[in-house]
């Protein structure tokens, strides 16, 4: 017969086992980026100080193609290795999500989906994360609707303390990206709820596909359509770029006669910003997959976050850079400060994130944002 204490000694051995901590392992992450594109990098970038932070071993693949299908085979690969990643992040994507976070719970690989809303084809199909599939732990992604709402409300509030129009409404014409994506899509019910409620007369909303050139070009046929023209409304920065380009040759003055705003808080809209011409971009989501990592973290080592959300989906708020704030804007985009924060403290297996509780994921990312404006670049 087993001493007492032998027999502890087992039992306590075999919860360490069962343990969703994992004792001993470093959780391993694959990240299928969409695109090589500067916001991905900058996503890429700062995951990859997170991960390092928090000894998680991160790899990032890049879809060089940037299609859905692409995308999908890039998951498929991944799935059949030999050695598969303890979790899959990746971005939705309309018509292949569903797919591939079958393929994922077939492979036990736990994913998380981020950055853009599950598509409503996938969302009717398998619910929301833990439901049809238990593999799939979680969603995040910004509040698309609130950013486009909020960038219009910013270019109609500044055009009438400026007294541009020739009205009593405020002319404006919106850029889109993709009739595929789902950011585009909120984006754009934003910008159409605060028309409405406010005396925006929104004369045309044209998609550029997310390409600079595509909406220089747009943007010059848009002008010589309406020489009224005082606001323009973008879902993403590189857009917001190609019409700046294209109202400088039509002999309009952004920032005077033309209030330009756009999304992702890219570094040559911040030095637009900064000059004058660019009004507002919204951002802070390159910060997401960082977020992600970090929730991953603290899952692997026994802390859920089902009190975050009883749904396992989550929404944060794009915060806008303007030229009263553009200088902590830019030292939260700055690479250099990434290496000066400790990430580890916004873990709540330690550091000082047991004595500020965390109700909601926008607590974090506001955490994030403080901690990197208080390191100026070069520090």
């Amino acid at each position: 017969m087993k001493s007492y204490p032998a027999l502890l000694l087992i039992v306590f051995l075999f919860l360490l086992a069962g343990s969703p901590a994992q004792a001993g392992q470093r959780p391993s992450v694959v990240f299928l980026s969409p695109d090589d594109s500067r916001f991905w990098q900058m996503v890429s970038g700062f995951m990859t100080a997170v991960a390092g932070d928090l000894d998680m071993d991160l790899e990032v693949q890049v879809d060089r193609a940037s299609h859905r299908f692409s995308y999908l085979r890039m998951a498929e690969r991944v799935l059949r290795r030999e050695q598969k990643p303890d979790y899959l992040v990746f971005m939705c994507k309309e018509h292949v999500t569903e797919a591939m976070l079958r393929m994922a719970d077939e492979a036990g690989v736990k994913a998380f989906t981020f950055n853009t809303d599950v598509p409503e084809a996938a969302r009717a199909a398998i619910g929301t994360p833990r439901t049809a599939l238990k593999g799939w732990i979680g969603h995040l992604a910004p509040d698309n609707l609130a950013a486009g709402r909020a960038l219009a409300t910013l270019l109609g509030q500044r055009a009438g303390q400026m007294g541009l129009g020739p009205g009593p409404s405020l002319p404006m014409v919106a850029l889109s990206g993709t009739l595929d994506s789902s950011a585009a899509k909120d984006r754009n019910r934003g910008l159409l709820a605060a028309a409405v409620q406010q005396r925006t007369r929104l004369l045309q909303l044209l998609y550029a596909d997310w390409s600079r050139e595509l909406a220089r070009e747009k943007t010059a046929v848009l002008l010589k359509r309406y020489p009224d023209l005082v606001t323009l409304w973008s879902a993403s920065d590189g857009m917001a770029l190609g019409a700046l380009e294209a109202a400088r040759s039509a002999g309009r003055k952004p920032g005077e006669d033309l209030l330009v705003g756009g999304v992702d808080w890219e570094p040559e809209a911040l030095e637009k910003i900064r000059e004058g011409e660019l009004l507002a971009s919204f951002g802070r989501h390159f910060m997401g997959g960082g977020l992600v990592l970090l929730l991953l973290h603290d899952y692997h080592l026994g802390w859920d976050f089902a009190d975050l959300s009883p749904d396992y989906v989550f929404s944060y708020q794009l915060e806008p850079a303007t030229r009263e704030n553009v200088d902590q804007v830019q030292r939260i985009m700055a690479p250099e400060n990434w290496k000066t924060v400790d990430f580890r403290r916004f873990s709540r297996t330690r550091g000082e994130s047991s004595s500020t509780p965390v109700s909601r994921v926008d607590d974090l990312m506001n955490a994030f944002s403080r901690a990197l404006v208080a390191h100026p670049a070069g520090s």
